[in-house]
């Protein structure tokens, strides 16, 4: 059954409360997983796969699909209609749960969790990811107004608009136009990955933050610094906040600061 013929079968009444709508259009399906370029060595993540209309394609060429759903009710019905060997489904909060080990992140996400949903995908390394998102959280993405989240997004990622997607292709409608997003994660310079880390330090100030961020980093790049030494680079530095509090003009201080490092 196509996903329309499934929706009428099992009566499924899409919960407003979980962002539920339904990718219908098997051609906007498909282009996705063509973005992805999706081949037999690749684990891909799937965030909210419902009733499975994208998992049936991801199933076919990848080596193994990890399928996240909050909705016990949607999974059983999946169960029943895609039975794949390469195929694992997995219950759970995505924001909650710690996610397996994968290649690229496919998946039509529900618009309510797309922000706390990239600041998840920065702790983790992936090679593509491919994201059906709303129109105007794309345009935040990529920056056409300077934003905390297009900087964030900019330092980690090559993010690409792809095709609009009108409400018609969804059940029920959405009241918005979605966008396919490309996101390829960054290969970063030393002072791209001091700030790299710095953002992953959420909960920590600002000057343990940096501390932190520039032995990683680093170290990542074969130089080692002592805490002592990454105390005397910081300095004095005078924000006095934890980084997940920091504004725009307060993130792009930071990203300045390490720009001109000695390092």
């Amino acid at each position: 059954m196509n996903i329309k013929e499934i929706i009428k079968y099992y009566g499924i009444k899409p919960k407003e409360k979980l962002g539920q709508t339904f990718l219908v259009n098997e051609s906007v399906l498909k282009r996705e997983v063509e973005y992805a370029e999706i081949s037999k060595h690749d684990t891909v993540l799937e965030i909210g796969c419902g009733l499975g209309s994208l998992t049936k394609f991801l199933v076919k060429y990848a080596k193994k699909v990890y399928a996240i759903e909050k909705d016990l009710e949607l999974i059983k019905i999946l169960k029943n209609n895609l039975k794949a060997e390469n195929l694992e489904i997995i219950h759970g909060d995505v924001l909650k749960i710690e996610f397996p080990k994968f290649d690229k992140v496919v998946s039509n996400i529900p618009y309510s969790i797309s922000e706390p949903l990239i600041q998840k995908l920065l702790y983790h390394d992936f090679k593509l990811g491919v994201l059906l998102v709303s129109e105007k959280f794309s345009n935040r993405l990529i920056g056409k107004k300077k934003t905390k989240l297009s900087l964030i997004s900019e330092t980690f990622f090559k993010v690409k608009q792809c095709d609009l997607i009108g409400p018609e292709n969804f059940h029920p409608k959405p009241k918005v136009y979605s966008r396919i997003v490309v996101l390829k994660p960054k290969v970063p310079n030393l002072k791209e990955t001091i700030f790299q880390e710095f953002i992953k330090q959420r909960d920590k100030k600002v000057k343990n933050a940096l501390r932190e961020a520039i032995i990683k980093a680093c170290s990542k790049f074969g130089k080692r610094v002592t805490k002592r030494a990454a105390r005397a680079i910081v300095g004095d530095f005078k924000i006095d906040k934890k980084v997940q509090n920091l504004n725009l003009r307060e993130l792009k201080k930071v990203e300045s600061f390490i720009k001109f490092l000695n390092l």
